[in-house]
C-alpha cells in the first residue's frame, strides 16, 4: 500500500513539474502552439532595453523581439531580469531566450547557442571630463565601474593598473557613481555610453579607442536547435525586408549591424 501510494505521489509531482516547465522555456513547437515566445533582459540598459517615464518597457531589444515573433507568428512576451543570472535563467527553462544586448563568448558558448549577431557594438571606456588620461591603462590605482557578470568586469580583472571594481546592476548607477565622485569611470558599450550622456546629460566622454569589439547575439538552449533556425530565419528577414534598418535608425540614426 505504501508503494503504491509513493508511486502516485511521485507520477503528481512529475506532472506539476512538468505543467510548472510549461510555462517557462519552450520549444519550437510548443512556442508555436501557444502562439507566444518569451524572451529575457534587464530592462536597464537605455536604449537597447530599459522602462521609459510612463513605465513601459521599450528599446532597440525589445522591437527587435517584436520584429522576430511577426515574423514567426507569434507574441514576444518580455521578462526583466537581473544580468547576473539570465544565462541560469535561460538554461533552467524561465523563458526561451535572452534578447537582452548579450556579447557572444567562447565561455557562454558553452552553456549555450546564439543566434547570427543581430548588431556591434565596442567596449567603451568612459570617463569624467577632467581624467586628464589619453586611455584607461593611464590611470593609476584606478577605480572603474562595471554591470555585474559582463564581459566588461572579466576584462578589468587583468588590468594591473585597476586597483577596485565596482559592480553595479545597471548603467545608470554606474554613471551616477562616476558623477558623483565614487569611481574614475565606468566601461560599458560605447552605444550605451554615449545615450546616457545625452539622455541623463551625464559629465563624461569616452576615453580612447574601443578596448574591444563584441558581437552581439540571441541566446538560446543548446537543445532547441529547431527554435534556433527559426530565429535566424526570421532575423534574417527583417534585414532584408528593410526592418531592420529601420529600427535601428529609430534609435540610433543608423544601421548598427553595418558598424
Amino acid at each position: 500500500m505504501i508503494k503504491k501510494i509513493s508511486i502516485v505521489l511521485m507520477v503528481v509531482i512529475l506532472i506539476f513539474l512538468a505543467g510548472c516547465s510549461s510555462n517557462g522555456g519552450k520549444t519550437l513547437e510548443a512556442i508555436q502552439e501557444s502562439g507566444s515566445l518569451t524572451f529575457a533582459m534587464t530592462g536597464a540598459y537605455p536604449p537597447f532595453n530599459y522602462i521609459d517615464s510612463d513605465g513601459e518597457l521599450i528599446g532597440f531589444d525589445i522591437d527587435i523581439a517584436n520584429a522576430i515573433a511577426e515574423k514567426m507568428g507569434v507574441e514576444a512576451e518580455p521578462q526583466t531580469v537581473l544580468w547576473d543570472g539570465i544565462l541560469s535563467g535561460l538554461t533552467s527553462g524561465r523563458f526561451d531566450m535572452i534578447i537582452g544586448s548579450m556579447a557572444i563568448t567562447e565561455d557562454r558558448l558553452e552553456k549555450v547557442n546564439f543566434s547570427d549577431p543581430y548588431y556591434y557594438d565596442g567596449a567603451q571606456f568612459f570617463g569624467s571630463e577632467d581624467i586628464g588620461v589619453n586611455e584607461l591603462s593611464e590611470l593609476e590605482d584606478a577605480t572603474i565601474g562595471v554591470v555585474t557578470g559582463t564581459t566588461f568586469q572579466d576584462f578589468l580583472t587583468d588590468m594591473e593598473n585597476v586597483a577596485d571594481i565596482l559592480q553595479f546592476e545597471s548603467d545608470v548607477d554606474n554613471m551616477r557613481a562616476v558623477q558623483q565622485g565614487r569611481s574614475d569611470g565606468l566601461i560599458t558599450g560605447l552605444l550605451v555610453g554615449l545615450h546616457g550622456i545625452e539622455k541623463f546629460d551625464m559629465p563624461l566622454e569616452p576615453v580612447g579607442d574601443p578596448l574591444y569589439i563584441e558581437e552581439i547575439g540571441i541566446a538560446i538552449r543548446k537543445d532547441d536547435t529547431a527554435l534556433l533556425e527559426a530565429v535566424n530565419s526570421a532575423l534574417q528577414e527583417i534585414i532584408e525586408d528593410g526592418t531592420y534598418e529601420e529600427l535601428s535608425v529609430k534609435w540610433f540614426g543608423t544601421n548598427i549591424l553595418n558598424n
